[in-house]
C-alpha cells in the first residue's frame, strides 16, 4: 500500500494553503495549475484541486477548457482518488433548512451551485468510484483581503470601517465551520480513503450575528448594520454522513472561541 501522497492544485488559493497549513498529512506538493502537463501523477494517492475558477460564477460552463475535467481525463485508469470541493449552492433549490447529500438536485438557480454540480456529474462520469466530492458550508479562517468571502468582507470592514453591514435578515443562521475542523476532516476521509459525496460542516445553523458579535468582541470595537427587514434565509448542511465515517465533532463554544481569535488578530 502506497503512503499518503497529496497534490494539491492551486498554489495561491487561500485554502490550500491554509489547508496545508493545518493539515498533519506530510507529504503535501502545492503547485499552480499551469504545471499538471508536466507531472507524474504516478506517485500521489489523492489529488485535490483547489483552484478557482470565477468564470464558474457568472457563465455557463464550458467543459473543453474546465481543469477538473483535464485532470480527470489523466487519472481515469489510475489508482489516484480525485478531490472536488464543491459548495453548498448545489442545494439552492432545496425548499428544506437542513441540506443533505442524499437530496435530489434539479432545476438548480444559483449558476454557480449548477456548474458545480455539473462537474460533480461528469468527474463521477469519468473517474468513478475514485471521487471524493465536498460539500463544503461558510468556512471561518483568517483573511481581509479584497476576496468576496463572507470572513473577508467581514473582516476588511471591520478593520478600514469600525463596522459590518450586511443586506440580510438579523436573524438569519448559517453553517459555520472552522479552518482548523475542516482541514482535520479531509485529513480524516483522505486517509482513511474515502469516496463519495460528504458536506464538510458543523451540522447545525448558528446565527451570523452571534458570529460577528463574538468577532468584534476579540477586535475590541465596532457595530454591525442590517438592512434588509426580508425573511431570514437560515439552514445547515447534515453531517451525520461525515461524523459515521470518520471521527469528526464540532462545538458552537469552539466557533464562538475561533471567532474571538480572529477578532484578536484583526487588532495585533
Amino acid at each position: 500500500m502506497k503512503n499518503i501522497n497529496i497534490l494539491i492544485i492551486g498554489k495561491n488559493s487561500l485554502l490550500a494553503k491554509n489547508y496545508k497549513k493545518y493539515s498533519k498529512i506530510k507529504n503535501i506538493t502545492n503547485i499552480d495549475r499551469f504545471s499538471i502537463n508536466r507531472l507524474n501523477f504516478n506517485k500521489y494517492t489523492h489529488i485535490v484541486n483547489f483552484s478557482f475558477d470565477p468564470n464558474l460564477k457568472k457563465n455557463s460552463i464550458n467543459f473543453k477548457n474546465q481543469l477538473d475535467e483535464k485532470i480527470s481525463k489523466k487519472i481515469k485508469d489510475k489508482d489516484i482518488i480525485y478531490i472536488m470541493p464543491s459548495t453548498r449552492l448545489v442545494y439552492s433549490n432545496v425548499k428544506k433548512s437542513i441540506f443533505k447529500e442524499s437530496h435530489k438536485l434539479s432545476k438548480i438557480d444559483n449558476i454557480y451551485g449548477k456548474n458545480k454540480r455539473l462537474i460533480e456529474l461528469r468527474l463521477s462520469n469519468v473517474l468513478k468510484k475514485n471521487l471524493l466530492i465536498l460539500r463544503i458550508s461558510t468556512i471561518l479562517l483568517f483573511d481581509k483581503s479584497s476576496k468576496n468571502l463572507f470572513i473577508s468582507r467581514v473582516l476588511r470592514s471591520l478593520k478600514k470601517k469600525n463596522k459590518v453591514v450586511f443586506d440580510i435578515n438579523i436573524n438569519t443562521a448559517k453553517d459555520f465551520i472552522t479552518i482548523d475542523k475542516f482541514s482535520d476532516a479531509l485529513d480524516k476521509l483522505i486517509i482513511s480513503k474515502k469516496t463519495g459525496i460528504f458536506n464538510i460542516s458543523s451540522g447545525f445553523s448558528i446565527k451570523i450575528k452571534s458570529i460577528l458579535k463574538k468577532i468584534i468582541t476579540g477586535f475590541g470595537s465596532g457595530q454591525t448594520i442590517y438592512t434588509a427587514l426580508n425573511k431570514s434565509n437560515s439552514y445547515y448542511l447534515d453531517n451525520k454522513k461525515l461524523s459515521k465515517n470518520i471521527k469528526f465533532s464540532i462545538t458552537k463554544k469552539h466557533i464562538f472561541k475561533y471567532c474571538v481569535s480572529l477578532g484578536n488578530k484583526l487588532n495585533a
